[in-house]
């Protein structure tokens, strides 16, 4: 009798540490999951702010240094706590600035292709 009740008693810890294991492993997979969602979320509103800090520079026609841009992204990725490295660099932040800019229905044609060519000179 004491022996059947020994072995109940180590297989109900072997299930329960197996069962909690298990617990473990699928609440781990779904934070990881929500962090890196939440990060994702966090580079796009720090790429956005940049393109909002450099689009008004552009209407008055100033173009911004390359010293200026890496200095933007510096401070914004610290802002947001993000790296450095996974915000837009030059050439993604121009090239989006140039969407915008080909994309708006307010500008000639004229004023368009002259917008393009002061974020030319970015690259």
């Amino acid at each position: 009798m004491t022996q059947q009740l020994q072995n109940n008693t180590v297989l109900t810890a072997i299930i329960g540490l197996l069962l909690s294991l298990i617990v473990f492993l699928v609440t781990s997979y779904f934070f990881t999951k929500r962090n890196k969602t939440d990060y994702r979320k966090k580079i796009e509103t720090a790429n956005n702010e940049m393109l909002y800090s450099i689009r008004p520079l552009l209407v008055e026609k100033k173009v911004p240094s390359k010293d200026i841009l890496v200095a933007v992204r510096f401070s914004t990725a610290k802002k947001y706590g993000v790296e450095q490295h996974d915000l837009y660099d030059e050439f993604s932040l121009t090239s989006d600035l140039i969407n915008e800019t080909i994309a708006n229905v307010f500008l000639t044609s004229d004023e368009k292709l002259e917008f393009c060519n002061l974020l030319q000179a970015i690259k």
